[in-house]
This record gives C-alpha cells, structure tokens and sequence, in this order.
C-alpha cells in the first residue's frame, strides 16, 4: 500500500492527528517573535534555532491537542520555525499541518505546496503534494489538483507513487482516459499494484465498461484477500448495474475486511442508511468520522443520518464541518437548508444556505430540483410571519 494512502477526498488529518512530525509553509504573514527566539543566545546558528523553535511549537501542539484545535499562538510558533528555516521541509510541512488542523483550508493548500516545492526529503514533499492535491479536490479546483501532480512527480520522479495521485485525481475530476493511463503506467512497472488494478477499474467503469472493471476488480482481491479496496471496487460495479444486494455483500465484506478503513466504513453506512438502517447507519459513519475526522463527505453523510433520528444540534455541527472541510461544495449547504428549515424552524438561516447552495453550484438546477420547492417554503414562511407581525 503506498504511503499516502488512497487519496480521493479523505487523505486528510489521519496524518494531520498524528503528531505532527513534520508539515508545511504557506505565505506567512509578518515574521512572528517567541519566547524560544528571544531566549536564543547570539551565537546559537540559524538553523539550530530553527529548531528550537520547531520543537517548542511541537510542543505547544501537543498541549493544544487536549483542549481543541491549535490556536493562533501555537500557529505562529510553527510560522516563526517556518519564516526561520525557510529551506526546510519539515518546518514547512508543520506550518502546514496547523493550519490543516485548525481549519484554514486555503493557507493550509498554500503551505504544503510551498512545502512540496521545496529541496531534499522526496517522500514529506510528496506527501505534501499529495495533501494539496485532495484540498484542491475538496474545493472543486481540478487545475490545482492537477499542478499539485507536477509537485508530486518533481518530488519522486522516478516512482510510481505520483501516477497514482495523477489516477486518483483525475478519477475526482471524472476524467476516465486519464486516469487508465496513468494507472496503465504503474501496472506496466508493476502488475500486482492493487492500488492501480483499483483505479484501473474504476476507470473502465467511468467509461461505461463495467464487465472489464468487475475483472480488474477481481484480479486485485485475488492478490491481497484481505484488502477492503478491491471490495469497494465491486460495490460500485454493483450499484452502477443497480444490484443492491450485491452491493450490500460487497460493503459489508470491505469494511469485515479492513475494521480501519473511512472510505470502507462510509460506504457501508451510506448504503445502510439508503436501506433504512439508521442506527447501525449511523455507528458506521461515527466511526468513519473518528478515522478520518477531515473528510468532508464522512461529515456529510453523518449530518444527514442524524437530522433524520430528531438529533439535530449534531447534525447542524457535523454538517457546518462539512461546509467548512469543502468550502466550494454545495450539497453541505443544501442539507443545512433543509435542516433550518424543517428541523429548526428557521426560514431566515434556510433561506441563506440555500442561496449559498445555488451559488456554489455550477451549473443551475433543473426545474425539478427540490432546491426550488425549499426556497419557495422559505419564502411563504417569512412572508406569512411578516403578515402576521403586521396584524400584530
């Protein structure tokens, strides 16, 4: 399995929770004093204060991690180590990291791009890439995604670990020729690459191929019986030709078969859910959350199971984390509209999300999109209190 793990949306804080060995830089903003700086004696050389100050701000993290997310004072420490090795890899992959962490999406993109960009330690610059790329996912933008790729491929040029970051992206962005070619490559070097066997078959199936998908799929589960991905290959062949039950099997043996995969335990609770199984729906996704607590979907589709059993305040928090995880996504605010509306009462609050869902939408809803209907109670609602406050 490569080191960064299946990218596709959820690449995310898995790393960004472990402490943070290593992290990023993004345009920092005017250079940051801290106690560490001030206590170096002059003759310290710029790189040992460097580290000095990235040990304190690791330090400052670990403290951070008991109470909430890092705050700006231990973002500025991992800022100043940064600003002082300017250079270093890790420096800036830990700048990177806290912003990650603390929800500063866009400067997070930034900082590990800078940190991709920089000399030496092939695989954190990768890493780096690769956690740009599935920001640049998470916010729409295939042409960041895409130069994020170069980033990766600069950095370990001669492996195969780029041309699957170049396959999973492209599978984000729907591009099915791509993505067989790039997966086509590494299966060149390498023909047991389950990884690219994966993504190889999911290519054929954005291509409408889905018999040779289903044999790739099969080829990859033959090569590691235990592995969930080649599972979850099956599962979408299945719910393409409208199989549910073969869907089902497949998802329940994926997540049996890998009790630490998100992207295993989401495709089951997603699929309970659809069947009415709310409440083991519901403990799937907590548990796809606790594994990947930044993948925007995870959030999503857990806010939607919640506002459905009468926990709404959960639903509202998990649903906000979605929109915030995937700034320039839409269906996040949809969900917020429907839960203000019919869960809170609140025409005004829908009324907002929904217009923010028809923003970020690229292209303009169909007439029968329920969208119009929400945004026509939205309307009737607060016209009707305006009356009423009249009559008053």
């Amino acid at each position: 399995m490569r080191s960064y793990g299946p990218l596709v949306l959820m690449f995310a804080a898995a790393a960004a929770s472990a402490a943070p060995e290593v992290p990023t830089k993004a345009p920092p903003p005017a250079a940051m004093k801290s106690p560490a700086s001030d206590a170096a004696p002059p003759d310290v050389s710029p790189s040992e204060r460097a580290r000095r100050l990235l040990d304190e701000a690791l330090v400052s993290l670990t403290t951070a991690r008991k109470l909430s997310s890092p705050d700006t004072d231990v973002i500025a420490r991992f800022r100043a180590a940064a600003e002082m090795a300017k250079d270093s890899v890790p420096a800036l992959f830990d700048y990177a990291v806290a912003l990650d962490r603390a929800g500063t999406l866009v400067e997070a993109e930034a900082a590990y791009r800078a940190a991709a960009g920089a000399r030496g330690m092939d695989e954190l610059r990768f890493a780096a890439a690769a956690r740009a790329a599935a920001l640049a996912i998470g916010r729409a933008d295939e042409t960041a995604a895409r130069s994020a790729v170069q980033l990766a491929a600069a950095a370990m040029p001669d492996d195969t670990d780029p041309l699957q970051l170049e396959a999973d992206v492209a599978l984000a962005f729907g591009d099915g020729a791509g993505a067989k070619a790039a997966a086509r490559r590494i299966l060149a070097q390498d023909p047991q690459d389950v990884d690219a066997l994966c993504a190889l078959a999911r290519a054929h199936l954005a291509l409408g191929s889905p018999g040779t998908a289903r044999v790739l799929a099969l080829r990859a589960a033959q090569i590691d019986k235990t592995d969930s991905r080649p599972l979850l290959v099956e599962a979408e062949i299945a719910r393409s030709r409208g199989d549910a039950a073969a869907e089902m099997v497949a998802v329940r043996e994926a997540a049996a078969a890998d009790e630490d995969s998100p992207h295993a335990a989401l495709a089951l609770g997603r699929a309970l859910f659809e069947r009415g199984q709310t409440g083991e729906a519901i403990d799937q996704l907590m548990h796809a959350a606790d594994l990947a607590p930044d993948a925007a979907p995870v959030h999503l589709a857990l806010g939607v199971a919640l506002a459905t059993v009468d926990r709404k305040p959960e639903a509202g928090e998990h649903l906000a984390t979605a929109a915030r995880l995937s700034p320039l996504s839409p269906e996040p605010h949809y969900e917020l509209a429907r839960l203000q509306l019919d869960g809170l009462g609140d025409a005004k609050a829908a009324l907002e999300q929904a217009k923010l869902f028809l923003h970020l939408s690229t292209k303009t809803p169909p007439p029968g999109h329920p969208i119009h209907a929400l945004l026509q109670r939205c309307e009737e609602a607060l016209g009707s209190r305006t009356q009423a406050s009249v009559v008053q």
